[in-house]
């Protein structure tokens, strides 16, 4: 194999890792996601941002008791695009409607303590999606816009941060499904940390699976050591332009 051959079949190579399919490039999945099947080809997601004090075990059964199966989340999150080490969601994702990128508002109900338009900022940087904020009286926009309701509330000792539901239905988000809810009773009452479990929740909203690196918001685990990083990567975003790639606005 001459020089320029054997040179073309490593660029090859490294194209298939960097966008092959989950069953045989998509991370193990650490995290815990339950799916329900509401019918008429709907299903509906919910992924916990766990805190470290309940078991895996423990947050699965939680799960299963409000009515969301376990065992299948292998087959329905974690698919490509993957981009070092971030990676979308699986057949979940925003319709662009009438723009040229898809248009994300984050409607925030949240208390005063959590640093929601912060958090929103950098992801207002991320290349094929745009997303905005606003305060939850203002309603939502319609016309194509797509909305996501934030929320937080003392919900107990729960052994999560956050917890984030979605229905899709065709490969798509279903519009007015998607809610985020920060739970005021376990997660650190600072700004970092609090900034950092808003992002890692916007993340999962645009389309992102779990980032398996350290230092990404939307990493794994945010208690881990770097705990509680206040940013997105640089491929998380390139995730993003890679699952919306309409030329933008």
């Amino acid at each position: 194999m001459t020089r320029k051959l054997f040179a073309s079949a490593l660029t090859a190579l490294a194209l298939i890792v960097l966008f092959a399919s989950p069953s045989s490039a998509a991370p193990s999945r650490h995290d815990i996601v339950g799916v329900k099947t509401l019918g008429g080809g709907v299903r509906e997601y919910t992924v916990l941002n766990p805190t470290g004090s309940a078991t895996p075990t423990q947050l699965r059964t939680w799960l299963n008791q409000r009515g969301y199966r376990t065992d299948q989340v292998t087959a329905a999150v974690g698919c490509s695009p993957h981009v070092g080490t971030a990676n979308a969601l699986c057949g979940a994702k925003w319709s662009y409607g009438p723009f040229n990128d898809p248009q994300v508002y984050f409607l925030d109900h949240s208390g005063d303590t959590w640093p929601v338009t912060d958090a929103r900022i950098d992801w207002y940087q991320a290349p094929g999606i745009d997303a905005y904020y606003r305060w939850y009286t203002a309603g939502c926009p319609g016309g194509g816009r797509h909305c996501v309701n934030v929320y937080s509330a003392s919900y107990g000792q729960t052994g999560w941060y956050a917890q984030t539901t979605w229905q899709t239905s065709g490969g798509y988000f279903v519009d007015g499904s998607m809610q985020i809810q920060l739970n005021n009773s376990t997660t650190p009452n600072t700004y970092a940390a609090r900034r950092s479990v808003a992002c890692h929740e916007m993340g999962h909203a645009l389309g992102l699976d779990h980032n398996t690196g350290t230092t990404s918001c939307i990493k794994t685990y945010l208690f881990q050591a770097p705990a509680f990083p206040q940013h997105p990567t640089s491929n998380d975003f390139s995730v993003l332009n890679a699952l919306y790639p309409k030329a933008g606005t």
